[in-house]
């Protein structure tokens, strides 16, 4: 609560002396006093698209260490805000600072094979009779993480239109749930036996036609009913982002300025374990000058 309560007092001051910094940057230079120069800020949108990366290594049932492990999953996002920027020493100067606020959205799968297991079901050919099949089996996690991000960035013009920009990134998540499932893949005709322990003590749920258990569906800190050991999820990300930009100057009110950066995340996103959501960036700018 403290860290989200300081991140939005930096936002709220960093736009609320937006003002006075406007209109000392729109004056123009002054022939008597040589060697004061003034810089122009500039403002817009920004969106793109996101690949993130999670790195994790998670237990598909945290009270049996022999079961599977989720390591790593990925998963297609965007983000969607807007920036500013101001120049540092003049309008001609290869120095900036730009913030930004985002919407990111990071999801992610992972998926583990299960083992395959012999089951003793009613015989297709005669019911009164049972056959042993085998069955095979998977477990899959869908993660939704969303992010409300404030990133400052320095900016260097390289040469051209080439600009390299990096800087530290602070994220609120607005939404970070886990899913689990436990499905059976084949053969289509047998399902699983139904645990009204498990049901009743930690919450699963059986879904299609009883071919696919609902393990947990919550915080991506897993305390389901029952469990010992309490998880914790973050309230907070840091992370650290360095990219690419090419701007292109269209002589018109805007330029466009399409960039690509990778997000490295530093702090985890639970207290129980090693996990990292990182992310690859591919965005554009759209920059109007005030």
């Amino acid at each position: 609560m403290k860290i989200r309560l300081l991140l939005l007092a930096i936002m709220f001051f960093l736009f609320s002396n937006l003002n006075s910094l406007l209109s000392q940057l729109e004056s123009e230079t002054n022939p008597l006093e040589p060697g004061f120069t003034t810089s122009r800020i500039y403002l817009g949108p920004v969106a793109g698209y996101n690949r993130s990366l999670h790195t994790v290594d998670l237990s598909s049932f945290a009270e049996d260490p022999l079961c599977p492990f989720f390591t790593n999953g990925s998963g297609n996002g965007f983000f969607v805000g807007f920036f500013y920027e101001q120049f540092i020493g003049g309008l001609m100067s290869k120095h900036s600072i730009v913030a930004r606020v985002l919407y990111n959205v990071l999801p992610a799968s992972l998926t583990k094979e299960g083992d395959t297991y012999p089951s003793q079901v009613e015989d297709p050919n005669d019911p009164q009779k049972t056959t042993i099949v085998y069955s095979s089996t998977r477990h899959s996690v869908n993660v939704d993480y969303n992010l409300l991000s404030l990133d400052i960035m320095y900016k260097f013009r390289v040469a051209g239109g080439l600009v390299l920009t990096v800087g530290p990134t602070f994220d609120v998540p607005m939404t970070k749930n886990l899913q689990q499932k436990y499905e059976l893949i084949e053969p289509n005709y047998v399902k699983f036996k139904r645990d009204e322990e498990a049901i009743r003590t930690k919450g699963y749920q059986y879904i299609n036609n009883d071919r696919t258990i609902i393990v947990y569906d919550g915080d991506i800190a897993r305390n389901y009913p029952g469990k010992a050991t309490q998880e914790t999820s973050a309230g907070f990300r840091f992370g650290l982002k360095g990219g690419i930009q090419y701007e292109i100057v269209t002589g018109n009110i805007f330029d466009i300025i399409p960039g690509v950066f990778y997000n490295l995340g530093l702090t985890n996103a639970t207290d129980a374990q090693s996990w990292k959501v990182n992310a690859l960036q591919i965005g554009v700018d759209i920059r109007f000058a005030l």
